[in-house]
């Protein structure tokens, strides 16, 4: 039988995300959310990549991955980009420097390749390029990278984690690489959100179910 944890770790590798800040920084901002996380410091980057599977949330919101991927990143950390599998689809998430910058997502699968995500704002090769700090000259690579063919959405990822010249590629392939330390969220918040969710169903349940006013029907 297979090994449960390696199974568990195979599961997480092909999410990265990198956050231009302090790892004692990315380490707080990590313990105010919802994912259990490693944090590991590389140089002018520190990266985070989920611990297990799931999110501390309750269902339907506890998918690590994509939980980690939706969440804003603070302004003060950022720029920020994210590395991540669903399905088999290759999500790259941008979040450039300044308050009024626009979260960026570039979504693709091995069928289609490159494909617009609905009402998400499409990241561009250049701004790829931008984030991670490669200049212009450096957008060939991206755009070459952006439309390569792969069978699978980790190799594409780890092309263009390789053409953006980032570090921490290891932790985006090999499940076994080493990591930095664990950073739990915090119980307290855990629990607001999933309170919060819960009220959430409870009144979206009840307009679903309130009867229509005799005037309200046709």
């Amino acid at each position: 039988m297979p090994d449960s944890d390696a199974i568990a770790a195979g599961a997480l590798v092909g999410n990265l995300l990198l956050v231009r800040a302090r790892a004692g920084q990315v380490g707080a901002w990590v313990g105010k959310g919802l994912v259990a996380a490693h944090v590991t410091p590389l140089g002018d980057w520190t990266a985070v990549t989920p611990a297990r599977v799931q999110a501390n949330t309750a269902p339907p919101y506890d998918d690590a991955r994509t939980t980690l991927a939706a969440r804003p990143v603070s302004t003060a950390l950022r720029p920020a980009i994210g590395f991540f599998v669903h399905g088999r689809r290759g999500i790259v998430v941008v979040q450039p420097q300044g308050w009024r910058a626009v979260k960026r997502w570039l979504v693709w699968t091995p069928e289609d390749g490159p494909v617009r995500a609905p009402r998400l704002a499409n990241a561009r090769p250049a701004d790829l390029a931008a984030v991670a700090g490669i200049g212009a000259s450096g957008i060939p690579a991206v755009v070459a990278a952006v439309k390569s063919a792969h069978a699978a959405p980790i190799p594409w990822l780890a092309g263009l984690h390789a053409a953006l010249h980032l570090p921490g590629q290891s932790l985006l392939t090999e499940p076994g690489s080493p990591r930095g330390a664990l950073v739990e969220p915090s119980p307290k918040r855990v629990a607001a959100f999933d309170h919060l969710a819960r009220e959430e169903a409870a009144h979206r349940a009840e307009v679903v179910d309130e009867p229509q006013n005799p005037g309200e029907q046709q």
